[in-house]
């Protein structure tokens, strides 16, 4: 549909206007006869013409030089203000006092409506460092800041009509920064908000939101792995600005950075998301070009900052007022990020249907998924027959004593201030080598957000995510921890994607997963639900996974293997190359009760990184609390034996963390049940939280 656009005249100034147009109305015929004379004798009629004037930006002079002089209505109007001070005498002040009763209404509309369209249209508080001495050059007309050969009225109306098309053409991309910004809150951890949006502001420069987010991945991931912040397109200048937002700086980031990073904060922190960024995609909507006339590539000075800010609220007010879009809710934020969309639209940078394309969008090219169950492993002695009872009742086990927080994020990466992605539900399949049983339990994928580079995870991505699945499994008793990670297409070779990905609706149900596992294990592979597909990862150590490249898979899919997949999931997939990592437990557990050689295995993959292991500890003795009430609680319910030793190794741990379960295992001290702890309370009415659930 077309949509109306700014005069060509449109006003500079609009609220000295608004005061021109109700001055002009004190001589209406509408007015009482007293009002207009008293109007005229105060010489309002030259003040709004004056007014009138300046509000679109016109001088007040004519001639040059020798031949400079005011216009009329201009010497007029300051003789009038002049008259209006100096007036003597009873009749003056009576004279003054009836044409004050008479003005007054028109003084108070026009200082109410003037306050009214100040709160509705007035620029936001300028930005830091940015400023213009005057708006024009008196020998050109040249607007000052603004692109080449805007030097009129018109040419300044056409400039805003061109900008209103580019937003327009991107208003599917409008709530870009309102959806980066509920992104950021779903995926950091509690507190590191700012942190997050200050690191992609840092490292936006010159680059796509993709290459912006892995910039952050990456800092992120090295800050908890206790490394030094080496990161960005220009590392030497933007890590030290990273890492010191990391660790609470708040310092000012310069006129394009920082308004990108405050308006990331919308969401959290939306009295600071006041200006639109001004980077090269802004200049262009606008129209600015290089000195050859190609499109604008550098950066703003102070005075074409200046320039668009007052551009941009000028905008938003036709756009709201014209209801553009239908809507009525354009701000600088929305605006920008429209006309942004349109101007990589129009350049052919994007596609239509990718305009509104944010970081949650790239998320998944950088999601690791750590699978895990809490069904106790079969042979480990902890509940041993948990297995077997109803899938229901499993679930209800699983949901007793979560790894998420408030915002369904897994504990152990999160409380290590990494990204992290919600949680899924999944189905997990597992066969112990002790019994060569199939397991199907509930299981649950874990997302945090991880870097690779030339195809492979970066060294402490792999380290960190060997560690936390580590504890992971020592905490819930399983016979294996583990992960795995899709390393983008783009840095792997068609030889190298020996594995598969098969995107669905959703997890497959336990028949499916059934199937999946056997024909997995049939040709050397592994079955893992993601909870939103299923990866099928070559077995490297398999006879046939040994052998198997991206390019004889790709001939396995043309025939009886790709036929027998296609009837199970409906799909044969895409062939990748995945990484993954697996933390074995399983003799650990059969070792038996006081063994400790699973307290063991856990604490010397902890030393593997201090710092990591130093910021998930608090997780850790959390969820080792949960699991030792649960587990004594569920023992009585169902009838099902529990291993002292692994509940007492959760009291000291939950009580005194990892340095005190170091000096139990050195001293070999055995220290009261906690089962028996457990259960006292119990029969004394204690915590029965879950009492019933099972």
């Amino acid at each position: 549909m077309p949509y109306p656009y700014f005069s060509e005249t449109e006003r500079k100034y609009p609220i000295v206007g608004s005061l021109a147009d109700l001055l002009t109305a004190s001589t209406a015929p509408e007015r009482t006869q007293q009002a207009r004379m008293m109007a005229e004798f105060f010489g309002l009629p030259s003040m709004a013409t004056t007014l009138n004037r300046i509000s679109y930006g016109e001088p007040l002079t004519t001639g040059t030089n020798q031949t400079l002089q005011m216009k009329p209505e201009t010497a007029e109007s300051l003789l009038a203000l002049l008259g209006m001070g100096v007036p003597s005498g009873k009749p003056a002040a009576a004279l003054t006092k009836e044409t004050g009763a008479a003005l007054k209404p028109l003084v108070g509309e026009a200082l109410e409506s003037a306050a009214d369209m100040t709160r509705m249209y007035a620029a936001p508080p300028a930005r830091q460092g940015v400023s213009k001495s005057k708006s024009r050059v008196g020998t050109t007309g040249q607007y000052v800041g603004a692109p080449s050969g805007v030097d009129s009225p018109q040419k300044l109306a056409a400039m805003r009509k061109s900008y209103m098309d580019q937003a327009i053409a991107g208003i599917p991309g409008r709530e870009w920064y309102q959806d980066a910004s509920r992104w950021i809150q779903q995926t950091a951890t509690p507190g590191q908000e700012d942190a997050i949006a200050r690191s992609l502001g840092i490292s936006s420069q010159g680059t796509g939101v993709d290459t912006n987010l892995g910039f952050t991945v990456k800092a992120a991931n090295q800050l908890a792995a206790g490394m030094p912040v080496e990161t960005g397109r220009f590392p030497g200048s933007q890590s030290p600005l990273i890492e010191s937002s990391f660790k609470g700086s708040t310092e000012h980031l310069g006129p394009k950075r920082q308004p990108f990073a405050s308006n990331l904060a919308v969401n959290w922190r939306p009295e600071l998301a006041t200006h639109p960024v001004h980077d090269i995609w802004q200049g262009r909507a606008f129209g600015y070009t290089n000195a050859k006339g190609k499109p604008w590539d550098a950066g703003f000075s102070s005075q074409q900052h200046a320039f668009m800010d007052e551009q941009m609220s000028a905008i938003n007010k036709q756009l709201n007022e014209r209801q553009v879009g239908g809507f009525t809710d354009w701000d600088p934020l929305r605006t920008q990020a429209a006309a942004w969309t349109g101007a990589k639209i129009k350049a052919g940078e994007i596609s239509p249907q990718d305009a509104a394309m944010h970081y949650g969008d790239f998320s998944p090219k950088y999601q690791a998924m750590a699978t895990y169950e809490q069904t106790p492993g079969v042979g480990t002695g902890q509940l041993e027959g948990m297995a077997n009872l109803p899938y229901a009742t499993r679930e209800q086990l699983t949901a007793a004593a979560p790894w998420t927080d408030e915002r369904g994020r897994d504990i152990i990466y999160g409380s290590a201030n990494m990204l992290v992605e919600p949680t899924q539900k999944s189905v997990g399949a597992y066969t112990p080598s002790g019994t060569g049983a199939l397991e199907i339990n509930p299981a649950e994928v874990a997302r945090p957000l991880v870097q690779t580079s030339e195809g492979s995870m970066l060294p402490e991505g792999s380290l960190m995510m060997n560690i936390g699945e580590s504890a992971r499994a020592y905490t819930d008793v399983q016979n294996a921890g583990a992960w795995h990670k899709i390393i983008p297409n783009t840095q792997t070779s068609m030889g190298d994607r020996s594995s598969l990905t098969i995107p669905m609706d959703g997890s497959p149900n336990a028949d499916q997963m059934k199937k999946l596992d056997t024909f997995a294990k049939q040709n050397g592979m592994f079955a893992v639900d993601t909870g939103n597909g299923v990866n099928l990862i070559n077995d490297p150590y398999s006879t046939i996974g040994s052998k198997r490249t991206g390019v004889t898979l790709g001939k396995e899919l043309k025939g009886d293997f790709g036929k027998k997949l296609n009837e199970i999931t409906g799909s044969t997939g895409e062939r990748v190359k995945i990484e993954s990592g697996y933390q074995d437990y399983e003799q650990a557990w059969q070792a038996g009760e006081g063994s400790a050689k699973a307290t063991t295995k856990f604490l010397a993959d902890l030393e593997q990184n201090a710092n990591f292991a130093s910021r998930i500890e608090p997780a850790l003795r959390k969820k080792a609390a949960a699991n030792m009430v649960r587990d004594a609680q569920i023992s009585v319910q169902q009838n099902l034996p529990i291993r002292k030793d692994i509940q007492n190794a959760r009291k000291i741990l939950a009580e005194q963390g990892v340095a005190g379960l170091k000096e139990a295992l050195k001293k070999g001290v055995a220290l009261p049940s906690a089962v028996g702890l457990v259960l006292q309370e119990m029969d004394q009415g204690g915590d029965g939280s879950l009492m019933g659930m099972f």
